[in-house]
C-alpha cells in the first residue's frame, strides 16, 4: 500500500487522501507491532495482520517517520499498553454499503464518533478506514433503504440491508448526534434529588426531560406524549439540550419539589396497578398521561380550593407572583399525605418571577391551563344535521332562554336555580365556531342580529344567539378559549368571524413528505387566516398566517378529484400554495363561505382591496393592463368618457369580487374601463397621495428649482404606506407609457395631468399644485422612481411592440421587424425578416430558407420558440400564426431571454405535422410527472397513465379507465421540449404543458416517445385547421417585402451599372439597420401615393407551387437553379415565360408529363450603344414594377391569350411572365426572379 502519511494526535497514524478531511486509513499505535526502513525512500509499518509500505519525498523524511514512530511505540510500552485498549462499547454495528466504495463497509457506532472497517475482523484490530465526528452532522433518510450522514465537509451516502435497519441506523445516529450537543450539568444537578432518577409517569431511569409548568421529570417516551398535549398543558423542555432555558432558580425549584411530592398532587388518587411501566406501548401510555394531566381525574381535592377551576386559578396566581418558589410550594405542601417531611420554603433564598424566559407577548404560552368560565343567558336552538340551518329567529318559534354554564363543559340549564342541566357539551365535541353575519335588511326584526354557531363533531350544528353585541363578544372569547389550544388565545378579539380545527398541508410545511396533513387550529379575524399548532392525531402544522386578499387564487378542488374522496380548498399565495381541509362536509363548506367572504373585496379603503402580487389592488392592475394593450393607440384616451351606467357597474363587479373580473376586448370598452379607473381613485376613503401629506406635496410643489422638487416628491412618497406608494409608482408608470405614444393618441402629459390630478389628489380640480405635480412625476418617472435603464428600455420595447401590432393591423407597412436564427443561436446565423399578422410558422420557415439559399433534403425545417435561454423549446404548428406569440414576449420576466429557431428535424419525428391525416387511435401511455406549482400530484415525478382524446389530455388510474381522475383542456395550452433543470426531472427527455393556472411536466424514456406526445398534442390543437402545403413562396412573396416605407427591390444578375450598384448599396444600408427599424419600425405617411395606389388595385391570387410527391422530394438543389439562369444567360432568344427561383418540380413525373415551352425571339445587341439603353429600360421597368404591384401577367407574344394567371395544379408547373416588352432583354427577366439577400 502507498500513501502519504500523517500524524494525529499522538495515538494514530493516518493515512489521507490529497485534501481531503477524511483519512483513507486508520492504524493505532496500539496495534503497530514495529516499524522499519526500505530503499527507495520507503518505510514499512508492520500489524499483526499485515504491512504497510508508504514512501516519502526524501530518506531524511523516511529517518524522521521511522524515528518517530519507534519512539511513540517505546512510550506505549513503558506506559504499560503493550495492547490495545478496549474500545467503548459501540451503540449499534453492522454492514453498510457506501457510495463510492467498492465492497461493504463494517460499520461501528460509538459515542461521539461513527467508525468505518473493512471487515469485522479489521473492527477488532482497531484498523479502520476513517472515523466520522458526529459533532455538527445531521441524518438525513432518502430513499426505500438509504440514508446520508451530512458533515460540514462531506456527504456519507449509506445504504443498509433493509428498510427496517435503515431506521434502526438513521435513530441512532441521529441519538448519537443530539447526545453530542448534551450538556449534562443541568441533568445532574436535577438528578441529585434522587427521586428525580426515575421518570414521574412510567419509572424508567435516568430521564433526561421535564415538563417545566407541571414540575415533572420525565424520559423521552413520556415526553412525546407530552407533546401531544399541547405545549398549554405541557412545557416539555430538555434537561441536556435547552440549557438557556434553566435558570438557577428553576433548577432549585426542580431539587427541592422532586418527581415524588410533585406525583403526590397529580396522583394522589390513583388506583393502585393502573400506573404506566417503563414497556408501555404509546397508545396506553398517551391515553393515561392524558387522563393524569389534561382532564386531572388522579387528583385528590384540594383543602383550600375544593372546586377545580378554582384551583387552577390559584395555580396560574401563584406562577405569575413573584415568589414563585415559595407559593409553589405551599400549594403543593397542603396536599402532603401525613407521616411525610413538612418543607420548609422559607429556608430557600431568592424568588422565581417566571418559569420561562420573559415573553413580550403574554398568554401566548400560559403555564398552567385555566378554562374559560362564564356564565349567562343564552338563545339555544336545537342540534340540527343539515348544512345551512335557517338562523335563529323571534317570535311564536323562538328558541328557548336557557341559562348556560361555561366550565369544563357547556351546560345549559333551565333556569339559575335549577340542579340539573339540560344538555352539555365537552370541548371535544366542538369542531368550529362561526359567528353569524349581521342581517342584510335592518328592517328584519325578528331576526337575532347578535348569534354564533357551533359545529359538532358527527356533521351537527347547534345555534345561539344572545341580546347585545357586549354579550355575544364575551361569550365568543370565553368558548373561543375554552375547545382551542393555548396559542390561539392571544388572536381572539373583535372582527372573529370562525375558528375551530382544520388539516393544512402545504409543500415548505411538510418537508419531505409533501402528502402528511398536518394537524392544525385556524382563526379567521378580518382578512387574516391565522393557523396555530394543535394537538391531533397528525403531526401539529407550524403557526403561520395568511393574508386572504393577496391571494391570487381561491379554488375547490372537488372530492371526486382527491385521493382521499374529501374537498380540499386551495390558497394560491406568492411562492407556494396552501391546502386546507375540514374535519367533515358540514364545517368545510362553512370555512370555504367565511373564507370567500373575508377574500372578497366591498370596501373602498384602498387596503381593502384585493390585491396582486406587488401589493397593487387587482381592479388598478387590471384596468392598466387592458388600456395598455388595447388603448395606447385610442385617440383622447382617459379623455373620452364612456357610458356611466356600464363603468358603474364595472366598479361594482371588481368591488365585490376583482379576482373574478376578466376584461375582455369584445366585451368591454377601453372608455368604460378608463372611467372606471378614474373613478375608483376618486371614491376611495383617503386618496393614493394621503391626505394628511397634501400639505407636504404642496409645499414640496413650491420649491423654485426642479430637481429639489423632485427629490422632493421622492421624500414624500417614502412617507406613504406600502399599498399606497406601489400603487401610485404603477399609476405614474402607466400614465408615462399613455404620453410616450402622445403622437397617436394625442395625450400629452399636461392632458394627462388635468385629468388624474383631481382623482389622485381628490381636490375636485381646485388644486393648480396637484396638476403641477402629477406632470413632474410622469415626465421625471425615471428619476423619481428609480427606474434603472433596463427597465426603461423595456418599457420603450413594449410600447413599440404594442403600437407596432395594432399598426399592422392597418397598414403593411408597420410589419414588426425580427430576427430568426439557424440551427443555433450565434450572430452568423441569424436571419432578419418583417413578419406580418398573418404570417405562419410554415411560411417563415420557407421565407427564412429562401433568403439563405438553404435545401430542407429529406428532413423538415420547424420554427421553435425558445425561453429561457433554450431550457425551454416549442415546436410551432405549421398552421400558427408567429406575431401572435412574439407580441406575448413582453409578459416574460426576461423578455431577451426568447427568440425564434429554425431547426432541422427528422421525418419520423414531425412528419405528422404536414399531413393532414387525422390519428385513427388516440394517444395513451405511462408518464412520469408533476404539476408546478405542486398540487394534488406532489412534488416528486409519479408514473401516472395519460390519454390525449379529443381536445383533452386525460389523467387516467389505470390504463383501461372509463373515467379520468383529472382532465385538462388543451385549448390554449402550450407544450414545450425539455424540463426545467431546477426541478430535476428523472429522464432527460420530457415536455413541459403550459396551461392556464399550472405547468405538467412530463418525462418520457426516450427522444421518439416525447416527440410522439408533442406532436399528438400539437394535432390535437390544430387538427380543425387545414392541412398544411409545404410551399415555397414565389419571388413575387419577397419583391413585396419592405424595410418602412422602402420595398427591397428583388435585383439579381447584373450589377455592373453605376446606377443598379448604388441602388443595391443603399438597400444594403437599409438592410444593416435592421436592429434600431425592430425596435422603432417605420411608419408611411398617410394618404402617401404608393400606398394609395396599392390600395386601389385589384388584389390577384399569386401563383402557389404545391407539393404534392414524396417528402424526400420536396426540394432540390439551389445548384440546379443557378446553372439554369447560367443557361438562359447565354442563350441568344430571350424567353417569354421562365421559371421562377422559387420554383421546384413536383415529381419526375410531373416534369416528363409537361415541360414549358419558349417562344423564340429577336436576337439581342451586345454593342456599347444597346447597353447604355438596356440600363435606361431596366431602371424604367424596375420602378414601373414598383408601381404596378399587383397587376396580372401578360405574355405580349400572346395578347390573345387571357391576363389574369394561372391557377396552381399539381400536374403541371405554374408560370408568370414580367410585364416587360418584348424587347428587353434576358436580364431583366433575372433580376425581377430573385431577392436580395
Amino acid at each position: 500500500m502507498m500513501g502519504s502519511p500523517w500524524w494525529k494526535d499522538g495515538h494514530s497514524c493516518l493515512v489521507l487522501a490529497s485534501e481531503d478531511p477524511f483519512p483513507k486509513g486508520v492504524i493505532p499505535l496500539t496495534a503497530i507491532e514495529m516499524t522499519r526502513s526500505s530503499k527507495d525512500n520507503k518505510f514499512q509499518v508492520v500489524t499483526g495482520q499485515r504491512v504497510f509500505v508508504f514512501r516519502t519525498e526524501s530518506e531524511a523524511q523516511r529517518d524522521i517517520w521511522c524515528s518517530t514512530l519507534q519512539s511513540c511505540l517505546k512510550e506505549q510500552r513503558l506506559l504499560g499498553h503493550p495492547r490495545p485498549p478496549h474500545p467503548p462499547r459501540p451503540l449499534r454495528t453492522g454492514m453498510l454499503e457506501l457510495r463510492g466504495h467498492k465492497a461493504k463497509v463494517f460499520a461501528a457506532l460509538i459515542p461521539g464518533e461513527l467508525a468505518l472497517y473493512k471487515s469485522e475482523q479489521a473492527f477488532s484490530l482497531g484498523i479502520g478506514i476513517c472515523f466520522i465526528e458526529l459533532q455538527g452532522c445531521s441524518v438525513r433518510e432518502t430513499k426505500s433503504r438509504s440514508f446520508d450522514l451530512l458533515t460540514p465537509h462531506r456527504c456519507f451516502s449509506f445504504t443498509a440491508e433493509s428498510g427496517g435497519a435503515r431506521q434502526s441506523w438513521a435513530a441512532a445516529l441521529q441519538e448519537a448526534v443530539t447526545e453530542t450537543l448534551s450538556d449534562y450539568e443541568v441533568a445532574e444537578k436535577v438528578w441529585s434529588n434522587r427521586a428525580n432518577r426515575h421518570c414521574a409517569d412510567c419509572g424508567a431511569s435516568r430521564p433526561d426531560w421535564a415538563a417545566v409548568n407541571l414540575g415533572v421529570v420525565i424520559c423521552k417516551q413520556c415526553a412525546g406524549q407530552h407533546r401531544a398535549l399541547g405545549s398549554g398543558i405541557s412545557k416539555v423542555q430538555s434537561l441536556k439540550l435547552d440549557t438557556s432555558v434553566w435558570s438557577n432558580e428553576i433548577v432549585q425549584l426542580f431539587i427541592v419539589l422532586g418527581n415524588d411530592r410533585a406525583n403526590s398532587f397529580w396522583a394522589g388518587a390513583l388506583p393502585p396497578g393502573e400506573g404506566l411501566h417503563p414497556e408501555s406501548a404509546p397508545g396506553p401510555r398517551g391515553e393515561f398521561i392524558s387522563r393524569k394531566y389534561k382532564l386531572g381525574l388522579f387528583r385528590k381535592p384540594h383543602p383550600q380550593h375544593p372546586d377545580h377551576s378554582q384551583l387552577l386559578q390559584a395555580l396560574c396566581a401563584a406562577m405569575a407572583g413573584p415568589n414563585l418558589l415559595k407559593n409553589m410550594t405551599q400549594l403543593l405542601c397542603v396536599e402532603a399525605t401525613e407521616g411525610e417531611e413538612p418543607w420548609s420554603p422559607s429556608a430557600l433564598n431568592g424568588s422565581l418571577h417566571s418559569l420561562l424566559p420573559s415573553d413580550s407577548s403574554p398568554g401566548v404560552y400560559n403555564e398552567v391551563v385555566v378554562p374559560a368560565t362564564y356564565r349567562n343567558f343564552l338563545y339555544c336552538g336545537p342540534i340540527s344535521n343539515k348544512a345551512g340551518a335557517p338562523p335563529l329567529r323571534r317570535g311564536r318559534d323562538a328558541p328557548p332562554r336557557l341559562w348556560c354554564v361555561l366550565g369544563a363543559a357547556l351546560e345549559m340549564f333551565a333556569s339559575e336555580s335549577s340542579p340539573e342541566p339540560l344538555s352539555l357539551l365537552q370541548p371535544q365535541d366542538v369542531v368550529c365556531l362561526g359567528v353569524s353575519p349581521p342581517p342584510a335588511d335592518p328592517g328584519d326584526l325578528d331576526r337575532f342580529p347578535f348569534s354564533f354557531e357551533l359545529i359538532l363533531t358527527g356533521g351537527r350544528i347547534q345555534h345561539f344567539a344572545t341580546d347585545g353585541a357586549d354579550s355575544l363578544e364575551a361569550w365568543i372569547s370565553a368558548v373561543g378559549k375554552w375547545f382551542s389550544p393555548l396559542s390561539c388565545h392571544q388572536l381572539l378579539g373583535p372582527g372573529l368571524l370562525r375558528m375551530g380545527r382544520l388539516w393544512l398541508r402545504s409543500p415548505s410545511h411538510s418537508g419531505p413528505a409533501p402528502g402528511l396533513w398536518l394537524s392544525g387550529f385556524g382563526l379567521l379575524r378580518g382578512d387574516h387566516l391565522f393557523l396555530c399548532p394543535a394537538p391531533g392525531p397528525g403531526p401539529p402544522a407550524p403557526e403561520d398566517m395568511v393574508h386572504l386578499r393577496r391571494l391570487q387564487e381561491i379554488s375547490v378542488v372537488s372530492a371526486a378529484e382527491t385521493p382521499d374522496k374529501k374537498e380540499h380548498l386551495v390558497l394560491v399565495e406568492t411562492g407556494r400554495t396552501l391546502y386546507l381541509q375540514g374535519e367533515g362536509r358540514l364545517d368545510f363548506a362553512a370555512w370555504n363561505t367565511a373564507i370567500g367572504g373575508a377574500a372578497g373585496g366591498g370596501g373602498t379603503g384602498l387596503q381593502e382591496q384585493q390585491m396582486s402580487r406587488g401589493d397593487i389592488p387587482i381592479i388598478v392592475d387590471a384596468c392598466i393592463s387592458f388600456v395598455t394593450q388595447h388603448g395606447l393607440r385610442l385617440e383622447g384616451v382617459y379623455r373620452k368618457g364612456g357610458a356611466r351606467a356600464r363603468s358603474l357597474r364595472l366598479l361594482a363587479e371588481f368591488r365585490r369580487d376583482a379576482r373574478s373580473v376578466k376584461l375582455r376586448p369584445r366585451e368591454h370598452f377601453v372608455e368604460d374601463v378608463t372611467d372606471t379607473l378614474k373613478r375608483f381613485f376618486r371614491e376611495l376613503d383617503d386618496p393614493v397621495t394621503s391626505a394628511r401629506l397634501l400639505p407636504r406635496w404642496r409645499e414640496a410643489a413650491e420649491l423654485p428649482q426642479k430637481n429639489q422638487r423632485l427629490e422632493k416628491y421622492k421624500e414624500v412618497i417614502g412617507c406613504l404606506p406600502r399599498v399606497n406608494r406601489r400603487t401610485l409608482a404603477t399609476l405614474i408608470g402607466h400614465l408615462y407609457r399613455v404620453q410616450k405614444c402622445a403622437a397617436l393618441n394625442q395625450m400629452c402629459t399636461r392632458n394627462l395631468a388635468l385629468l388624474f390630478a383631481p382623482s389622485v389628489f381628490q381636490t375636485d380640480g381646485r388644486g393648480e399644485h396637484e396638476v403641477r405635480i402629477l406632470q413632474e412625476l410622469i415626465d421625471g418617472y425615471i428619476s423619481v422612481f428609480d427606474i434603472d435603464s433596463d427597465q426603461a428600455a423595456q418599457i420603450d420595447l413594449e410600447v413599440s411592440l404594442i403600437t407596432t401590432w395594432k399598426d399592422v393591423q392597418l397598414s403593411q407597412a408597420g410589419d414588426l421587424i425580427m430576427e430568426v436564427y439557424i440551427e443555433q443561436q450565434l450572430p452568423d446565423n441569424c436571419v432578419t425578416l418583417k413578419v406580418s399578422p398573418t404570417l405562419t410558422a410554415e411560411e417563415l420557415s420557407n421565407q427564412v430558407l429562401e433568403m439563405r439559399g438553404t435545401t430542407s433534403g429529406t428532413d423538415l425545417w420547424v420554427t421553435f420558440e425558445i425561453l429561457e435561454h433554450g431550457e425551454l423549446e416549442r415546436p410551432l404548428h405549421p398552421k400558427e400564426k408567429v406575431l401572435e406569440q412574439a407580441l406575448q414576449w413582453c409578459q416574460l420576466p426576461e423578455p431577451c431571454s426568447a427568440s425564434l429557431l429554425l431547426r432541422k428535424v427528422s421525418m419520423a419525428h414531425a412528419g405528422c405535422l404536414f399531413t393532414g391525416v387525422r390519428r385513427e387511435s388516440p394517444r395513451v401511455g405511462l408518464l412520469r410527472c408533476r404539476e408546478e406549482p405542486p398540487r394534488l400530484l406532489g412534488s416528486r415525478f409519479q408514473e401516472r397513465f395519460f390519454l390525449v382524446r379529443g381536445h383533452c389530455l386525460l389523467l387516467l388510474k389505470e390504463k383501461k379507465s372509463s373515467k379520468p381522475e383529472r382532465e385538462w383542456s388543451l385549448e390554449g395550452a402550450k407544450v414545450y421540449l425539455g424540463i426545467r433543470k431546477k426541478l430535476k426531472p428523472p429522464t432527460p427527455w420530457g415536455f413541459t404543458l403550459i396551461l392556464d393556472k399550472m405547468h405538467l411536466c412530463l418525462s418520457c424514456t426516450d427522444e421518439d416517445e416525447m416527440w410522439d406526445w408533442t406532436t399528438s398534442i400539437l394535432k390535437a390543437q390544430h387538427d380543425d385547421q387545414q392541412s398544411v402545403v409545404l410551399r415555397r413562396h414565389s419571388s413575387s412573396d419577397l419583391a413585396r417585402q419592405k424595410f418602412g416605407t422602402m420595398p427591397l427591390l428583388p435585383i439579381r444578375g447584373d450589377d455592373s451599372g453605376a446606377t443598379l450598384l448604388s441602388a443595391n448599396q443603399t438597400l444594403r444600408r437599409l438592410h444593416n439597420r435592421r436592429t434600431l427599424s425592430m425596435f422603432f419600425p417605420m411608419k408611411s405617411p398617410q394618404g402617401s401615393v404608393e400606398e394609395q395606389d396599392e390600395l386601389e388595385e385589384p388584389v390577384y391570387e399569386e401563383p402557389v407551387y404545391e407539393e404534392v410527391g414524396a417528402f424526400p422530394e420536396l426540394t432540390k438543389d439551389t445548384a440546379a437553379f443557378s446553372s439554369t439562369w447560367e443557361w438562359t444567360a447565354k442563350s441568344k432568344t430571350p424567353l417569354a415565360s421562365h421559371r421562377s427561383f422559387d420554383q421546384t418540380p413536383v415529381s419526375k413525373a410531373s416534369q416528363e408529363e409537361k415541360t414549358p415551352d419558349y417562344s423564340p425571339g429577336p436576337p439581342s445587341k451586345s454593342g456599347p450603344q444597346a447597353r447604355g439603353s438596356l440600363e435606361e429600360q431596366l431602371l424604367q421597368e424596375l420602378n414601373n414594377l414598383i408601381l404596378r404591384k399587383g397587376e396580372p401577367a401578360t405574355c405580349p407574344e400572346s395578347p390573345s391569350q387571357p391576363t389574369s394567371p394561372q391557377a396552381p395544379s399539381a400536374t403541371s408547373i405554374s408560370t408568370q411572365a414580367p410585364s416587360l416588352p418584348t424587347q428587353t432583354p434576358n436580364t431583366s427577366n433575372l433580376a425581377s426572379s430573385q431577392p436580395l439577400t
